[in-house]
């Protein structure tokens, strides 16, 4: 099935070459007819026409072009025009240079095709590596946990089998987040992802995104400052607590323990936004890491040990298939800032529940 696609990519493209050279030469010949040029400038503009046609399309349709060139330039324009003349040594040298020309331009054409062809396949391989690495790296310690409990689950001490059982649970917790995020990423690559809109709740998703954290934020304090008057708007709130909850964990790993985190939220000074920030007292980020850090496999400097980099590029995923967006600054107080905006509109109906 996939091969089936791909040749008919390659066709469909082949046939839009082609459509390309048919309309440039019938563009040069129809505007030539009302254009005060001689033959032979007539014949260095079709001479440019193949120039810029070679560079932009594959050798066969190039060399089409160099014919239908040809024969046009011959038969509309050559004296006696409407018709295939013999013609002279300097016009059929034009003619030879249209086809050095067609065979020149399109090999410099798929040589820079099959560059960057090369130049993809090995970025792709570097971030397959990448991942796998990453994947690997992760999986070592849940796993590791797993098979060192499954060997101590048989000890008669209580408190012992309560320590291991825990360690079953934060092991369980660390393999579904990396799974949760590779899936997530998954279906942002794959464009499946389809935002189920509806009116929100700021002070509900907040709420809902804490307990989607649970245990992880740890001995964080969580610090609220929602109007009560902040009105309802419209996005997916199964993304919307996701988003959320992966700055609020992503806050709590990068800062000190005990520090607090603080969201707030409210409308942009012209009422066209709903800002939501996430704001927390860490080390800050970098400026010269801020434009990056939202891509795959991207972590901060002072990143914790482990981790797939994936987090905060399906924060900016999620925020854009709601249609907004997602940044970072770092205040002059200190810490971090994330600041999610959505777009906003005054409904003049409140839905019933």
């Amino acid at each position: 099935m996939l091969s089936g696609i791909q040749t008919n990519t390659s066709n469909f493209a082949l046939a839009w070459d082609y459509a390309k050279v048919a309309t440039v030469i019938a563009l040069i010949t129809v505007v030539g007819q009302f254009a005060p040029l001689s033959y032979h400038a007539l014949g260095y503009v079709y001479l440019f026409g193949v120039i810029a046609l070679s560079l932009s399309i594959r050798r066969w349709p190039a060399l089409a072009a160099a014919i239908l060139s040809g024969a046009a330039w011959d038969f509309f324009f050559v004296p006696p025009k409407l018709s295939f003349s013999g013609i002279h040594f300097d016009e059929g040298l034009l003619l030879t240079t249209y086809f050095a020309v067609a065979l020149i331009g399109s090999q410099l054409t798929a040589l820079r095709a099959s560059a960057n062809r090369a130049e993809l396949f090995a970025e792709s391989e570097r971030m397959h590596q990448t991942l796998l690495d990453s994947v690997s790296h992760e999986m070592m310690t849940p796993l590791a946990v797993f098979r060192s409990s499954i060997e101590q689950l048989a000890t008669q001490d209580p408190t012992r089998r309560e320590q291991v059982i825990l360690e079953l649970k934060v092991a369980t917790q660390r393999l579904d987040r990396l799974v949760s995020n590779l899936l997530n990423q998954n279906r942002l690559e794959s464009g499946v992802l389809r935002p189920n809109v509806d009116w929100c709740d700021c002070h509900e998703l907040v709420v809902a995104a804490r307990r989607s954290a649970g245990v992880k934020i740890g001995d964080h304090p969580l610090t609220l400052d929602i109007p009560m008057d902040l009105p309802i708007f419209r996005a997916d709130a199964a993304l919307m607590e996701q988003v959320i909850s992966q700055l609020l964990v992503n806050a709590a790993i990068h800062t000190p323990p005990g520090t607090s985190i603080k969201v707030v939220a409210g409308l942009s000074a012209d009422s066209t936004k709903v800002l939501i920030t996430v704001s927390d007292n860490g080390l800050g980020v970098p400026e010269e890491i801020r434009d990056s850090l939202f891509d795959k496999f991207t972590r901060g400097h002072n990143a914790r040990k482990g981790g797939l980099g994936l987090g905060l590029s399906i924060v900016k995923g999620f925020m854009r298939a709601q249609g907004g967006e997602v940044s970072v600054e770092s205040p002059p107080g200190g810490g971090a800032r994330f600041t999610l905006s959505l777009p906003y509109e005054k409904s003049d109906s409140i839905p019933l529940e």
